[in-house]
């Protein structure tokens, strides 16, 4: 095996790239034709890359799986997909007394679920975003994050990073080398370099007892509740899917209340039951996807079809021990949706009432639309809770690392008409009202008057930022992108 990956890795320095012409995103919001397309599978292929690009002024951008919504991948020079890097090694480190898994770039969650998972003794991530097909590097470089209320975002699991800058020397940003340029790396958008390696902090496998059970909005939804289920679980998400009771009554609508909490507790399903379990979902999301169109094409069956949905795939109350892994990644087959999705981050009060108040409009605004037969949003709106982040471009950053923030987002599928400016209605809302910052992988670039916005309230970090750039990359090799030109002030 390892000749013909030797011989596999010899053809493809030689060629370099597979002669793709285009690229797009998963969503299908973004496109590009670069001037080429390469899918490096190792370190040598990485540094030939950056330097053929020196020599013949192209600008290089990265691509993952293309789960990003916003266009942080979209160029017209080189385009480097890093999905063939993907070596894993486990370690345990001595000086922090924790296990480690350090990642090439294009390691997917699924993969690396599965290696910690069989190493001895087995190993998980403490929380992660519940799409399992997306990379590390992708995850990170993005500022994504999962819904354990007490972790920040992804990033801030990451020890250190091996990155390929602009003078195509490989470079480790670490805290221990340099606190303030990790924390610059941790949430960079691929403008420091091409990420190579990423080590995480891991752990020991456990059990998560995740409970899914669906109160009426008028009995569960107060703030007490809320920040009692936040203080007492590992994580909390919270969905409102639209139109879920028969009648177009809001008062009679449900919510989904999906709570994870570590437990001693023996798993309840083995690996093959939730193999099948997953299988089914997949299955189902499929199907679904189809059903969708029907709701695209005639927009006036969005409340039929929604509750319908919801009724037959989600309403079953259950109560499961599963491993780590499982529960974080609870469903499958979401590839089988591409959907749009608008996400914005804002700080929590004492009490948490503003969460309620922004799902309550939320709710408010979808049947006063459907008054007029109109309906923007056919997916769900959904909120995790976080702690703040010292990443210096994170949405969620503040001075106080025990700061909650809510992370709000709003999905409907593809070609739903009035989507964007309910979206961006909303957006508007939270940034007047909480100086709310974007997601940056989910989509943004459409909210008026976003990039003066988000420049503003990222206030001095961007400088702090744009000076660590500037230091690797001072010839903008990875700087080919409009919206990040113009939210770094180019």
């Amino acid at each position: 095996m390892s000749f013909i990956k030797d011989t596999f890795t010899k053809v493809k320095n030689d060629v370099e790239h597979f002669g793709e012409k285009e690229w797009h995103n998963w969503g299908g919001n973004q496109e590009c034709t670069p001037v080429e397309i390469f899918r490096p599978v190792n370190l040598h292929d990485l540094k030939k890359i950056v330097k053929k690009a020196k020599e013949n002024n192209k600008k290089i951008r990265c691509a993952a799986a293309g789960h990003s919504w916003s266009s942080l991948s979209v160029t017209n020079g080189y385009l480097v997909i890093v999905t063939d890097l993907n070596d894993i090694e486990i370690q345990y480190n001595e000086k922090l007394k924790t296990w480690t898994a350090t990642t090439e770039a294009g390691v997917y969650l699924k993969d690396l679920d599965k290696k910690l998972r069989k190493h001895d003794p087995p190993l998980t991530l403490d929380s992660a975003t519940v799409l399992n097909t997306v990379t590390t590097s992708g995850i990170v470089s993005t500022g994504s994050h999962g819904a354990k209320c007490a972790n920040s975002c992804i990033p801030e699991k990451v020890i250190s990073f091996q990155i390929v800058t602009a003078d195509g020397e490989l470079r480790e940003f670490s805290d221990e080398i340099d606190p303030v340029e990790m924390n610059a790396a941790r949430i960079s958008f691929g403008l420091l370099g091409i990420i190579y390696k990423l080590t995480f902090i891991v752990e020991p496998m456990f059990n998560f007892k995740m409970k899914d059970s669906f109160p009426n909005i008028s009995d569960y939804w107060k703030p007490e509740n809320l920040k009692n289920d936040v203080l007492n679980n590992d994580s909390v998400e919270i969905f409102y899917w639209p139109f879920n009771t028969p009648g177009l009554n809001e008062k009679n609508d449900k919510l989904w209340v999906k709570t994870c909490k570590r437990t001693e507790q023996n798993v309840t399903e083995n690996q093959i039951e939730v193999h099948i379990g997953s299988a089914f979902q997949s299955f189902e999301l499929e199907f679904g996807d189809h059903v969708y169109q029907h709701v695209v094409n005639y927009p006036e069956s969005t409340p039929f079809i929604t509750h319908l949905l919801f009724k037959a795939g989600v309403d079953h109350e259950s109560e499961k021990i599963l491993q780590a892994p499982d529960a974080i990644h609870y469903q499958s087959g979401i590839d089988h949706i591409p959907c749009m999705d608008l996400e914005f981050a804002f700080k929590v009060n004492h009490d948490f009432s503003n969460v309620i108040d922004e799902v309550n409009y939320i709710v408010k605004r979808i049947y006063e639309f459907a008054a007029d037969k109109k309906y923007p949003l056919n997916i769900a709106a959904e909120f995790r809770i976080n702690k703040a982040s010292k990443c210096l471009l994170a949405s969620t950053y503040d001075e106080n690392p025990d700061t909650y923030y809510c992370l709000l987002e709003v999905l409907s599928i593809n070609g739903t008409q009035g989507f964007l400016d309910f979206s961006s209605e909303l957006a508007e809302r939270w940034m007047k009202k909480y100086n709310a910052q974007p997601h940056w992988g989910k989509m943004w670039e459409h909210v008026p008057g976003i990039i003066p916005y988000a420049r503003k309230h990222l206030g001095k970090r961007v400088n702090q930022f744009e000076n660590i750039r500037v230091k690797y990359d001072p010839d903008e090799l990875f700087f080919d992108n409009d919206s990040l030109r113009k939210l770094l002030g180019k």
